[in-house]
């Protein structure tokens, strides 16, 4: 086993099978990453959304590619989520078009966040966040296109926005092009399932991941969540907001809007600041899709945030 280290310098903005590998590496390889910040010199801390220059083209900053030898299409490579520690700061966004709820908020708004006293911030007054890490987007390359956008997850895992792969979790991602062609980056120090306003709290992070291949196939990504991934808030329990429709992005709509509302009417908090908190640790969850046409969607807000 060796151990390797993967800086800043050597980034990349989309999945392109072109690229030449950064780092060769052997199974059971151990390699420590410096992960830049998503829109890192596009948006600042203390920026405001007016001050923010946003590129779509290159505001993921993705750390990689890694070429694994041995790997072959039809194979599988397990990542293990060894330590993860986020930054001294961070950010989120609502960006006018984007997001679940966008006919609602047409409006730019950016907050900045100082992370440096450690793992909780206050998010409003009474309101207090335990920051829980992860990478929005690790994969490998899906293969086909050879060059594609870093946004939507693919068949290699890509930008999953998966809060469930905190440190201690495992991931299996298929392998589809020779060396498997590994990439991670789009840091979060803390997002619910859904990140409904377009972004979670974006923040630099330092990685330890190993990697082991195996010569055995898989259709999709799978992962194992460790104790801390399982539910780092819902130990008060949680307020819930359903949602009831033939469509299930409806059912999605209904439940987060009704949140948003329940946010600012018992909290004070701003539609915004409501809606935001609802990305960084409401969860979306499926309640049940077997009644002919007609779908259930809850939204659930964790009790522990509430400190008053």
């Amino acid at each position: 086993m060796t151990e390797h280290s993967v800086g800043q310098d050597r980034i990349h903005h989309d999945w392109n099978a072109d690229l030449e590998p950064i780092l060769e590496i052997d199974s059971g390889d151990v390699v420590h990453f410096d992960a830049m910040v998503a829109g890192e010199g596009q948006v600042w801390l203390g920026a405001s959304y007016d001050e923010c220059r946003f590129d779509f083209d290159t505001i993921y900053n993705l750390s990689g590619p890694l070429w694994v030898k041995g790997a072959e299409p039809g194979d599988t490579l397990q990542i293990d989520l060894l330590a993860l520690r986020h930054g001294t700061w961070g950010w989120g966004s609502i960006v006018p078009g984007l997001g679940l709820l966008p006919a609602e908020f047409p409006g730019g708004y950016v907050r900045t966040f100082d992370l440096s006293g450690g793992d909780e911030i206050e998010y409003a007054p009474g309101i207090v966040l335990r920051l829980r890490e992860f990478m929005g987007t690790i994969g490998n390359h899906p293969g086909d296109p050879r060059r594609s956008l870093p946004f939507p997850p693919h068949r290699g895992g890509g930008n999953m926005d998966n809060r469930h792969l905190v440190q201690g979790a495992s991931l299996w991602l298929p392998v589809h092009v020779p060396g498997a062609l590994f990439s991670c980056g789009d840091p979060h120090a803390l997002q619910g399932d859904g990140e409904v306003c377009v972004t979670a709290l974006e923040a630099p992070l330092t990685a330890t991941l190993r990697f082991q291949l195996h010569k055995t196939s898989s259709e999709t990504p799978s992962f194992l969540v460790s104790p801390s991934g399982v539910s780092h808030f819902d130990d008060a329990g949680y307020y819930a907001t359903t949602g009831i429709s033939s469509d299930l992005l409806e059912c999605s709509r209904i439940a987060v809007r009704n949140m948003v509302r329940w946010l600012s009417d018992t909290h004070g908090l701003s539609p915004e600041d409501a809606y935001m908190l609802c990305s960084f640790v409401g969860d979306l969850r499926v309640h049940e899709v077997v009644d002919a046409g007609v779908w259930n969607v809850g939204f659930t807000m964790p009790l522990s945030i509430f400190r008053n």
